[in-house]
């Protein structure tokens, strides 16, 4: 059997050791890392996500959750900006082992959430807004965020900026209030 159990004690503890000071590092990173997304890049990115979510997704896909529920831009971006918090306090780590990626921030985001705002259909359009996000980035024809997330390259400021710049889109191209929802 190969795996971690495999490795000799001084392997296993060299192993132990980098994860820790990578912990160490995008935790220290993290707290010192600006949220807010600036810069002409970070807007033709947003603008550049946002031409590519005409193509793929139907309209309303920021109005409405897949649960039928109305949500506004200001929902969505609270729910990537609770993930930026819980990141920054908690370190992020996308290792499956360490429990500290995008996808585990915004999960517990919902549990965390007095106002009842951040929920699975804010969760899920988060997820579709980065992966637009990376697409205009990388030129992709598809892409996801967890994946992108776990990549060994990526940069706990990459995940801050994308996060940040998913919350700009919300507000900017979600709705300002809940659409009025229709009667019986």
């Amino acid at each position: 059997m190969y795996g971690f159990n495999s490795l000799s004690p001084s392997q296993r503890q060299h192993l132990t050791t980098r994860a820790f000071v990578r912990d160490v590092e995008n935790y220290l990173a993290g707290t010192a890392v600006a949220v807010q997304p600036d810069g002409d890049r970070t807007e033709s990115l947003i603008e550049t996500a946002f031409q590519l979510s005409l193509t793929r997704y139907r309209d309303g896909w920021l109005r409405w959750g897949s649960s039928g529920m109305p949500m506004t831009g200001e929902q969505i971006a609270a729910h990537a900006e609770a993930a930026i918090n819980i990141l920054r306090a908690g370190g992020w780590n996308p290792s499956c082992h360490a429990s500290r990626s995008i996808r585990d921030a915004l999960i517990h985001a919902e549990t965390a959430d007095e106002h009842q705002g951040c929920g699975m259909d804010t969760r899920m359009v988060v997820g579709d807004i980065l992966g637009l996000l990376i697409r205009a980035l990388t030129g992709a024809p598809t892409a996801y965020y967890e994946t992108w997330d776990a990549h060994p390259a990526r940069t706990v400021e990459e995940v801050f900026t994308a996060l940040a710049a998913a919350a700009v889109f919300a507000r900017r191209y979600g709705d300002k209030s809940h659409p009025a929802q229709a009667t019986a």
